[in-house]
């Protein structure tokens, strides 16, 4: 299908995108993206924290919630504290309750609470720069912890028109 334009419902096998038309001029901008984004981390034996090996988290992505699942189990019983990037190991999900990491499976979605996420109370929900997501455990896991987070929110251009 070539780039159309649509105004009213609209149904897609392949996601959407969201445009703005300027009242004036007509120009079409600020393009916005529903996306997802999948990052798997391992938190190493002995470890509080951990990232991912190269940057992932695209700029100019507003998190809105995040899907978390354990599929390699901690030995000892510790928590999934913190969600963010290298920069702001909080910046997604601040102070989570009841991600316990000693048991693989599915552990919940989360609302992104952080200074990053949508809820975060604050008017710079984004990541400006592309950067590596990180999580923080509440201790030790006394074996590699291997954590999938499936972030879902809007992706769209930098411009402010």
């Amino acid at each position: 299908m070539a780039n159309t334009t649509f105004n009213g419902p609209v149904r897609s096998e392949n996601g959407f995108k969201n445009v703005i038309k300027n009242a004036t001029t007509g120009a079409i901008s600020n393009e916005m993206t529903l996306s997802t984004y999948v990052a798997t981390i391992t938190i190493a034996n002995g470890a509080t924290t951990g990232k991912e090996s190269a940057i992932g988290i695209p700029s100019n992505f507003i998190p809105m919630a995040v899907m978390v699942a354990v599929t390699g189990a901690a030995a000892n019983n510790v928590t999934l504290d913190d969600i963010g990037t290298d920069a702001d190991t909080d910046g997604f999900v601040d102070g989570a309750t009841g991600i316990t990491l000693n048991a693989t499976g599915f552990k919940g979605f989360y609302p992104c609470n952080g200074v990053l996420g949508m809820s975060g109370g604050t008017t710079t929900a984004a990541t400006a720069t592309a950067d590596e997501v990180e999580v923080v455990a509440s201790g030790d896991p006394g074996a590699d912890t291997t954590v999938v987070l499936k972030f879902m929110g809007i992706s769209s251009s930098s411009d402010a028109s």
